[in-house]
């Protein structure tokens, strides 16, 4: 009994950072795709995302639209084609699960 509470504590404490601080700008390029969707998902729950872009070939205004019905702080624009310098400015993390149809 008190060493689960040991380990839940240590894990726990693992777990948070003081230090860490919040990715202002997320990129996807790709977010159209099979796991470009689902990815996007995921990074709209994860509090350290504050903005989200969304870019594909074509789709990704619809699935920012789809994220941005969870309800969390961060901000989801999509951006097509044309538009793909202004998806990556400012981006701290750019996530690129775009491949080629099959």
């Amino acid at each position: 009994m008190f060493a689960a509470r040991q380990v839940i504590g240590t894990v726990q404490r693992r777990a948070f950072s003081a230090s860490a601080r919040d990715a202002s700008k997320v990129a996807v390029l790709g977010a159209g795709g099979g796991i470009g969707q689902p990815l996007s998902l995921l990074l709209k729950l994860n509090p350290r995302v504050t903005e989200l872009a969304l870019y594909d070939v074509r789709g990704a205004p619809g699935v920012a639209a789809d994220c941005s019905h969870v309800n969390t702080k961060s901000v989801v624009k999509g951006y097509e084609q044309a538009d793909v310098a202004e998806a990556l400015k400012g981006s701290e993390i750019v996530l690129i699960p775009a491949g080629v149809p099959r």
